[in-house]
């Protein structure tokens, strides 16, 4: 098998760019305040600018190239308050930290239409960080994934490292969850997966709709292992059995959902479906960030659920 494949404050850092077989210094160290985080709490939102100086962004038609890569990123977390409420911008963040997920939207997509996951995720106890992939992100210079693929499998190591170094006290990026739809799998898995840009403090993959796509690297047998789940809807154009045949070739813990009259993305973004989604998403997380053992039952009584612990 071979896959591919307005912010508030201003972050300049440099050490972070396309990482080849390991990002280092993000290792699981099983802090127990972050896994003890259960809620509900309320809601916050805001958005923050991280800005990479040491890779570049690639000219695409009318955009041109810059030396440097800006990464707005939206964040959903843990707030003060109601939990009963709404979503609230720029509310003071709960006591923390909380684990982190890092979740990529699909080429053309952006992360506002994830929104029902991320505010259940973060109703629960975790803090959502969507990057908004510079040149594929909706309302962008309109790339398409395969424009950027270096880029956006560069984006997810720097933007954890610069959520830990900057929203430590929000974000335990020891506690860490990668995730994504469609093109946004793909970076997802190959940054769990492949040696062109493995990282090893990974504790659990989500990949919706994932699509079979070439990486520059290979998903090595020693790389295998960290929990992942696979979900597809039935009525994808692309069919389930090729986003089956991956699941097939991980190791367990492994998990696959299949959405009776899911398409390729309205099912994950607001969809009727979507909160059966968001639910089995935040069941697969708990038990395996949180290490809550009542969440594999509530995650294998989800129906299309193919579980191999």
């Amino acid at each position: 098998m071979s896959l591919v494949s307005e912010g508030m404050s201003v972050v300049s850092a440099g050490r972070v760019a396309i990482v080849v077989l390991v990002v280092g210094g993000i290792v699981s160290c099983g802090d127990d305040h972050a896994v003890e985080t259960t809620g509900p709490y309320r809601v916050g939102t805001r958005s923050v600018t991280f800005v990479d100086e040491s890779r570049p962004t690639p000219a695409f038609e009318a955009s041109p190239a810059v030396r440097t890569r800006t990464v707005v990123t939206d964040l959903w977390y843990p707030a003060e308050g109601d939990p009963e409420g709404g979503p609230v911008a720029d509310s003071p963040a709960a006591d923390g930290p909380f684990p982190l997920i890092v979740f990529n939207h699909g080429q053309q997509g952006e992360p506002q239409q994830y929104a029902l996951s991320f505010e259940l995720w973060a109703r629960a106890g975790y803090v959502v960080a969507a990057p908004r992939h510079p040149l594929s992100v909706l309302g962008g210079p309109g790339a398409q994934f395969a424009n950027d693929i270096e880029g956006e499998l560069g984006d997810v190591p720097f933007v954890i490292t610069s959520v830990d170094e900057e929203l430590s006290d929000l974000a335990d990026v020891d506690h860490l969850a990668v995730a994504g739809h469609s093109s946004g799998a793909i970076v997802a898995f190959g940054n769990a997966f492949n040696t062109c840009c493995h990282d090893e403090g990974i504790d659990a993959v989500l990949v919706q709709a994932l699509l079979d796509i070439p990486l520059n690297g290979e998903y090595a047998a020693e790389l295998k292992g960290t929990p992942v789940m696979f979900m597809h809807g039935d009525a994808d154009p692309t069919p389930p059995a090729e986003s089956h045949a991956i699941f097939d070739e991980a190791e367990p813990p492994r998990y696959f959902l299949t959405i009776q009259g899911g398409d390729h993305s309205n099912v994950y973004r607001g969809g009727p479906s979507a909160p059966l989604v968001a639910e089995a998403a935040l069941a697969f997380f708990d038990l395996h960030i949180k290490d809550r053992d009542e969440a594999r039952d509530t995650l294998n009584a989800f129906p299309g659920i193919e579980a191999v612990p």
